[in-house]
């Protein structure tokens, strides 16, 4: 079983839906053109200098003590509603990952988790408008009772004949837990000052 780190499924100028109208620092309206590939926004006026970067996030894997993972079924109204996901969501600026992989499991599951590891790193180019760095971490359920919350709307536990008639809505979550059922997903562990054993 291969480790995939890289999802694209955008375009090469995909930057271009990202762009600004107006230079933050000074208000400047920026010029209406297309941008070449890696090309950056620069203010005539003040000098700044846009910097495009994707959003970074977390997914967890939740297990399970008889080794299934949580996975929870989106909203019709958010993206990629109806289809089925890992737990995880963006890292607030004021926040680590490890507190976001807490705070976003809580919310849409309603579990107290324990995080073992970093396994895996992934880049999904979701779209022309959606590029996320994404954490991928796993972990195991110590409180509470499964409850979907947040963009969630159902929950259930997959084990891996299960998991192979789940519609994704991310073909970065359904690679990542093929490597868990494939037992070829190696740990880094966290630090034990952040995440006590």
């Amino acid at each position: 079983m291969n480790l995939y780190q890289v999802f694209s499924h955008s375009g090469p100028l995909a930057g271009n839906n990202r762009r600004l109208r107006h230079c933050p620092q000074c208000g400047l309206r920026f010029a209406d053109r297309a941008l070449a590939r890696f090309e950056r926004q620069r203010c005539g006026q003040c000098g700044y200098v846009h910097h495009l970067n994707p959003a970074p996030g977390i997914v967890m894997l939740v297990k399970s003590p008889a080794g299934e993972i949580l996975v929870g079924r989106r909203r019709a109204t958010a993206r990629y509603g109806g289809k089925w996901c890992l737990p995880g969501g963006y890292i607030e600026y004021e926040e680590s990952f490890i507190d976001t992989a807490h705070r976003e499991v809580r919310e849409e599951t309603g579990l107290a988790v324990r995080i073992e590891g970093i396994v895996n790193v992934v880049s999904n180019h979701l779209d022309d408008c959606h590029h996320t760095l994404v954490i991928v971490l796993l972990g195991e359920a110590l409180a509470g009772r499964p409850e979907p919350g947040d963009d969630l709307e159902e929950l259930k536990w997959i084990d891996r004949r299960a998991h192979g008639g789940v519609d994704y809505a991310f073909e970065a979550d359904q690679r990542i837990v093929d490597g868990y059922f494939a037992g070829n997903l190696r740990q880094v562990p966290i630090d034990a000052r952040i995440e006590p054993r």
